[in-house]
């Protein structure tokens, strides 16, 4: 019997070893199992944070390129002072940012057609399909427009008005990509901000070729200066001589015009001097090949050889004497000097001279005539 006791007793502590040996391990387990779920959850938090910081750096490395792009192409504008080469540049640096994407600038024409001025040449309409009507908005609210990817066409496009410095629309820029994707609104931004700096960029080019044509032209008679004279004639024998081309100076002197100004004044002179610049240009058949280059005297380039340079010649000098200049029967005369280039010069300075010696016999004939070199 004591036996039996010692037994069940025995059973009894082993029972309770085992229970609380048991109850150990549960609890451990049951810690190990909320580490496990920490570390879990923590995983998990940190593979969340892991993607919003990648999508911020895709983010900001989207904006560290767009702004690297951008100071590219305000450097590139910054280069050039001519609004078509501020054109060039816009189109090709938007290129180049959207890997190779077509780009077209269409510019309204006067007549309220729009033509190519810069970019690859394709039909708008073709470009963005039935979606036409949506690029009309573009010029017609002012505003970007991106279509939704459903609605994208074969190829996917976005476009957007160009416009000046003043808010006025100059045309329309057209984006469309040789990739799947569609642009994205970050895009259109972009776009919205390289063409915020395109205006400035054609505000520049626009004063400064005001400025050059201002500083080109004669104030009283608009025709060309001496500067302007200078320089189309060098242009022109660089042209003429390579090609073995007709070109001819005429050096024309308003005869006696110290006396109009001495006894009629200065303002009568003065608008003399436009008349005759009027019929002058008129004999050159363009205004721009016109030129006052000092006082009375004018030259005329023509691309011409030196005998039909010489009836041109004659005629203008027939055509300012039979001109009534004044309400009295006073009339006004040209002395004119033809030269040509090769017969009497090769280069600006020696067919210059030669027309001044042309014009110097005119003179010394008698006036009203034309002497050639």
């Amino acid at each position: 019997m004591p036996e039996l006791l010692r037994v069940g007793a025995l059973e009894v502590t082993f029972a309770l070893v085992f229970t609380v040996l048991a109850l150990c391990e549960v609890t451990r387990l049951r810690r190990q199992s909320k580490q496990l779920l920490r570390r879990i959850e923590m995983s998990r938090l940190e593979a969340h944070k892991g993607a919003e910081l990648s999508v911020a750096h895709a983010t900001l490395q989207r904006g560290y390129r767009q702004a690297r792009a951008l100071i590219h192409l305000m450097g590139e504008f910054n280069q050039v002072m001519e609004f078509q080469a501020v054109l060039d540049r816009l189109s090709r640096g938007l290129s180049q940012f959207f890997a190779g994407d077509d780009v077209a600038i269409w510019i309204r024409s006067t007549g309220g057609n729009f033509e190519l001025a810069a970019g690859v040449r394709h039909d708008v309409a073709s470009a963005v399909g039935s979606d036409a009507a949506r690029l009309r908005s573009v010029l017609a609210h002012g505003s970007a427009v991106i279509p939704p990817a459903w609605q994208q066409t074969e190829r996917p496009w976005m476009a957007a008005p160009l416009l000046d410095w003043r808010g006025l629309d100059l045309g329309v820029i057209v984006l469309t990509s040789h990739r799947r994707s569609a642009y994205t609104v970050e895009d259109v931004d972009f776009l919205r901000a390289v063409l915020a700096h395109a205006a400035m960029a054609i505000q520049n080019a626009a004063r400064f070729q005001v400025a050059d044509r201002l500083s080109r032209l004669d104030a009283l008679t608009g025709l060309g200066n001496r500067g302007d004279f200078d320089r189309a004639l060098h242009e022109a024998t660089s042209r003429a001589l390579p090609a073995a081309e007709s070109l001819s100076v005429l050096l024309a002197d308003v005869d006696h015009f110290k006396h109009i100004n001495d006894s009629r004044g200065h303002p009568e002179g003065d608008r003399v001097l436009r008349h005759v610049a009027q019929l002058i240009a008129q004999a050159a058949g363009e205004p721009s090949a016109a030129f006052r280059i000092g006082g009375e005297e004018f030259t005329v380039l023509l691309a011409l050889a030196k005998p039909a340079a010489i009836s041109v010649a004659v005629l203008l000098c027939a055509r300012v004497s039979q001109e009534a200049f004044f309400r009295d029967s006073t009339r006004l005369t040209l002395s004119i000097g033809v030269a040509s280039l090769f017969e009497d010069g090769r280069d600006p300075a020696t067919l210059m001279a030669a027309a001044d010696h042309a014009l110097y016999r005119a003179k010394a004939a008698g006036r009203n005539r034309v002497h050639a070199a």
